[in-house]
């Protein structure tokens, strides 16, 4: 009867008699139901919305039920047990989604078999959401909920893996742009404004969670909470470091079950640790973030904590954590109890410096952990700390990322970002000129976006390396690095607080071997003078990449030249009343160009081909 029932498990918590309603209650009727579209879509691939109708008015029906004064029935089962038991009732269910190994099996069995099932299913990372355009207006308010929950379905099935707050979350945005556009006087225009930055935020939310998930898998457990011990003392600094780290253990617990695809017990460890926090007197009343947050409703609360801004510091509390003033005690520390001198250092760091990214405070703690290491067991412990730390100051890591980040923020308002995706796509294709097109216009238009998204306001400019490193840890997941070169595999391999670094040192890899230089791959032909904006982009990057892989060394005056004819024949061949062949001959003539000219350190291409013309025969 329960299909739904493992949607049920999402909001339980350990006590909980009549699980049925205490999340009927809590989710209330619409959250309750994009709950169970949720997990439908995720857990069954070849479901379709006709046939969870049934299902949801079931659900609903039994919500209702049990929150009676006299509920009977499924209310006090196993949501789990009793979400597999019925799946496997339904033959027809269970063959048209592979479950049948699973269904032979029982207990524990048969619900690791479920999650491994689920882990299984093919996901699109292509994060392709499209805002409506104002033809779908009367559609939207004839029945926003309905219309919201197609996007719901349909981004749950592309994304089986992420959490269901995140997607709630996602949802809460679209309608938000919905609402706003579809009331609007000039609907598709607010539409054309507002997708760039609802897409950035989808986006910037998918990668977060992926990052998080390899983070997890490639460094493991230390990692991951020194990472959330940095951004929650940061955002709650007045906190005891005892409650940072018992909030970042409870955290860590949630990682494994989110990452795989068990939402069950991701949902229900995260309420029980949200549930703490906010019941916590003492904490909510030194923090007016948490307040908030906590004021929330269930689906909200937990992303309203991860991107709270940084509570007021400690009155007292020193601007620097002075590392040398107790050496003897922090060495004796270090040596008696090692993880907890470290954990102690870094709750100290992060609460003075809310600005910092997590990875130049990591940065950071990984340098004194190597000098504690050589120098707490010497007599002259002290000298030989300070003589290992002597690189390594924290301030001028956190002053030098500012400047680096505003100065890219004054290069991206001088050239705009169309051109500044361009400068990111050169760079990239000479580092890696091994990668696909794809690949690097993927990665060169997301770091735009990423970057412009931080940049927007100033106390946010350090949260740059953190998103970074994020897009990094994602494409470094994606690709078999060690298939595009030896420098590009190096930096994968780096630890998380050195990745970023290493891919901004990468220089041009002079040992590849080009393709052949052919018209097939330049973007030429009459196609140019018809393509939309847009096209004609991806074109001028598509220009940019055949060329420097090419030469990953081309220089900028040759990139320019070769870029101005290149412009100068695309205007001459729309005028021609014979496109096609205009294009074919100048084409040609281009390509010749181009190839003489990039076995020089010559950049005037138009000179080169003067030259040549006037010692050809006639």
């Amino acid at each position: 009867m329960l299909w739904v029932a493992v949607c049920l498990l999402l909001l339980q918590t350990v006590a909980a008699q009549n699980q049925v309603c205490q999340i009927y209650t809590e989710a209330k009727e619409d959250g309750f139901k994009s709950l169970i579209v949720i997990c439908l879509a995720q857990n069954l691939p070849d479901i379709t919305q006709d046939e969870m109708v049934t299902f949801i008015d079931e659900a609903l029906a039994l919500g209702s039920n049990c929150c009676s004064d006299a509920p009977v029935g499924d209310c006090e089962r196993d949501p789990v047990d009793l979400f597999q038991s019925v799946v496997c009732s339904y033959e027809s269910i269970v063959e048209r989604n592979n479950l049948k190994s699973c269904c032979e099996q029982s207990g524990a069995e048969r619900s690791v078999c479920f999650v491994d099932h689920k882990v299984n299913i093919s996901r699109d990372y292509s994060l392709q959401t499209w805002l409506p355009t104002e033809d779908e207006c009367p559609d939207f308010k004839k029945d926003d909920k309905a219309f919201l929950g197609k996007l719901i379905f349909s981004f749950s099935k592309r994304n089986v893996l992420l959490p269901p707050q995140v997607i709630l979350g996602i949802a809460k945005g679209y309608s938000d742009v919905m609402v706003s556009c579809c009331g609007d006087a000039d609907p598709q225009t607010c539409f054309d404004n507002k997708e760039p930055p609802f897409q950035a935020a989808v986006r910037n939310r998918v990668t977060q969670h992926r990052a998080h998930c390899f983070a997890h898998s490639r460094y493991g457990e230390r990692v991951v909470k020194a990472k959330k011990l940095v951004r929650f003392s940061q955002k709650v600094p007045q906190a005891p470091v005892e409650v940072m780290q018992s909030t970042v253990d409870k955290l860590f617990s949630t990682t494994a079950p989110c990452c795989q695809g068990d939402m069950g017990t991701c949902m229900r460890l995260r309420k029980q640790l949200i549930d703490e926090l906010c019941a916590n007197e003492n904490l909510i009343s030194t923090s007016a973030g948490l307040a908030t947050c906590c004021k929330a409703d269930v689906f909200s609360r937990g992303s309203c904590i991860g991107s709270m801004t940084p509570d007021p510091k400690p009155e007292g509390l020193s601007e620097e954590y002075d590392l040398h003033a107790n050496i003897q005690a922090v060495c004796d520390s270090f040596t008696k109890t090692p993880q907890q001198a470290m954990v102690n250092l870094i709750y100290e760091v992060s609460r003075r410096h809310p600005e910092a990214s997590e990875a130049a405070i990591l940065r950071y703690a990984q340098a004194t952990e190597r000098a504690f290491l050589m120098c707490c067991a010497k007599e002259g412990h002290a000298e030989c700390v300070k003589a290992e730390m002597t690189d390594r100051d924290l301030e001028k890591d956190i002053t030098d990322g500012l400047a680096h980040y505003r100065n890219i923020s004054a290069l991206k308002r001088t050239v705009g970002d169309g051109n500044y995706e361009k400068i990111l796509l050169v760079l990239y294709t000479r580092a890696m000129p091994q990668a696909t097109f794809d690949q690097l216009h993927h990665v060169s238009k997301t770091v735009t976006s990423v970057l412009s998204e931080c940049l927007k306001n100033d106390h946010r400019v350090m949260a740059c390396e953190d998103m970074l490193t994020d897009i990094i840890d994602v494409v470094c997941q994606e690709v078999a690095a060690a298939s595009i070169n030896p420098q590009i595999s190096n930096c994968c391999n780096q630890s998380y607080s050195t990745r970023k670094i290493c891919i901004m040192t990468l220089r041009p890899d002079v040992d590849f071997q080009p393709p052949e230089l052919d018209t097939k791959n330049f973007p030429m032909g009459a196609d140019l003078c018809t393509k939309e904006a847009a096209d004609l982009f991806l074109s001028e990057k598509m220009l940019l990449y055949v060329l420097v892989r090419q030469k990953p060394t081309i220089s900028h005056g040759q990139l320019h030249s070769i870029r101005q004819h290149f412009q100068a024949m695309k205007s001459k061949c729309c005028a021609e009343a014979d496109q096609e062949a205009c294009f074919s001959t100048e084409a040609s003539e281009l390509i010749t160009g181009v190839a003489e000219l990039l076995k020089t350190n010559d950049s005037c291409l138009s000179c080169l081909l003067k030259s040549k013309n006037a010692t050809d025969p006639a």
